[in-house]
């Protein structure tokens, strides 16, 4: 179910405002053909700003295609491409577009800006040498289309390429997407648009409609890099005083910390206490009473409940706590069997046996009450003490 939420989140739900958004500028095309020259303008500043914008917030790759994008407006405006140059920017702009998918963002002025050059030289020589190969062997060519391919036409088995490497991107939305993803993916389609259909939509709208989600998707990134703990995906500590200042005079704290979690980091290593924060946020989250769950720090945590008497709430917080300690955590202890030897690679060719071993954490819990003459902090005070007291009493307990 969480998947499918994400797969909504993050990859259905833009598809779906695209193309209602081309729908709606197909439909009110009379209210926008006056503003024709202005629009033609646009791409220039509206693509810079989100160029220079991704740059500033370290998505370099939304850059290199917003730079890449404004040179070809530039050279289209002033120019005609005849149909094969149309083809090799088309393949070359896809299979650019889809290896940036799978390439982490960079600082543009640096080392792997080298790769990135090379991977755009590298796509215009595969489309370059795939049309070449069209034309040279345009006899073989054709027999294969007839045999193997016979429901493609001409102009769209000449795109061939394209629709591979177009299955290999939306293979990977659909298994990992996030929002900057998605925006590869929504250029990619819109570039697609663009030159099977160049008479459609200007490309200028098309354009400005790639800034735009070029902008949307740094921002958006932005918030959460400010507003949500990376490892968790909980709101972070910032998040959670921020809705302090809307919260009303009646609302209940609770302040949630992990038992023993150093001794526990220690003795099965981080990547495994990385894992028990994720799962106790994933309990957190899924508090009931209308609660909402931060992450303030290190093993601890945060819980509102706006508008909510503590005694409304001690069911959900125990309820809670109960869930973290029932969950069995499965640990893989990799025993290699054999002799010692300096050979390491040796070593490691040999079978692995694999031994299960699940463990439970515990949470202690403190909450308290906000009274009218206290302020967030004072009230986070209090369920500090409460959170102490819990620990004092044996830990595995919600304390008041």
């Amino acid at each position: 179910m969480s998947n499918f939420y994400h797969s909504c989140r993050y990859l259905l739900i833009p598809l779906l405002i695209t193309a209602i958004i081309l729908g709606l500028i197909e439909h009110f095309q009379e209210l926008w053909l006056n503003w024709q020259k202005t629009i033609q303008y646009m791409p220039y500043w509206l693509l810079g700003s989100a160029t220079i914008i991704s740059l500033q917030f370290n998505r370099s790759r939304l850059s290199y295609i917003g730079i890449l994008l404004l040179i070809f407006y530039a050279l289209s405006q002033n120019s005609t491409f005849n149909p094969k140059q149309n083809e090799l920017i088309l393949i070359a702009g896809g299979l650019t577009i889809t290896v940036f998918s799978f390439i982490k963002d960079r600082g543009l002025i640096s080392v792997h800006s080298l790769l990135r050059i090379g991977i755009i030289l590298t796509s215009f020589l595969i489309a370059y040498l795939w049309i070449l190969m069209l034309s040279s062997y345009s006899q073989q060519m054709l027999n294969l289309h007839q045999i193997y391919l016979p429901f493609l036409s001409a102009s769209n088995f000449s795109r061939l390429p394209l629709y591979f490497i177009g299955t290999i991107l939306l293979i990977k939305l659909c298994w990992k997407s996030n929002l900057l993803h998605t925006s590869l993916g929504v250029t990619f389609l819109l570039w697609l648009l663009h030159f099977s259909f160049p008479n459609w939509l200007p490309l200028a709208i098309l354009l400005n409609m790639i800034a735009l989600f070029f902008l949307v998707t740094v921002l958006i990134d932005s918030y959460f890099l400010a507003y949500r703990d990376e490892l968790t995906e909980l709101p972070s500590r910032r998040a959670l005083f921020n809705l302090s200042l809307s919260l009303g005079r009646k609302y209940t704290l609770a302040m949630v910390d992990i038992d023993h979690f150093k001794k526990f980091n220690d003795t099965y290593g981080h990547d495994v206490g990385d894992q028990v924060l994720k799962l106790v946020a994933a309990k957190l989250a899924q508090v009931t009473g209308g609660g909402k769950a931060f992450r303030y720090g290190g093993e601890e945590f945060t819980i509102v409940f706006p508008s909510k008497e503590i005694k409304r709430v001690l069911s959900d917080l125990d309820q809670v706590r109960v869930n973290i300690e029932e969950y069995d955590i499965v640990l893989r202890e990799d025993k290699r069997k054999g002799k010692q030897d300096k050979n390491v690679s040796k070593k490691r060719n040999k079978k692995v046996s694999e031994k299960q071993t699940t463990v439970n954490v515990t949470v202690s819990i403190g909450c308290a009450q906000h009274q009218v003459d206290q302020s967030f902090e004072q009230c986070m005070k209090q369920a500090d003490k409460a959170l102490y007291k819990a620990k004092e009493n044996g830990r595995n307990q919600v304390c008041v």
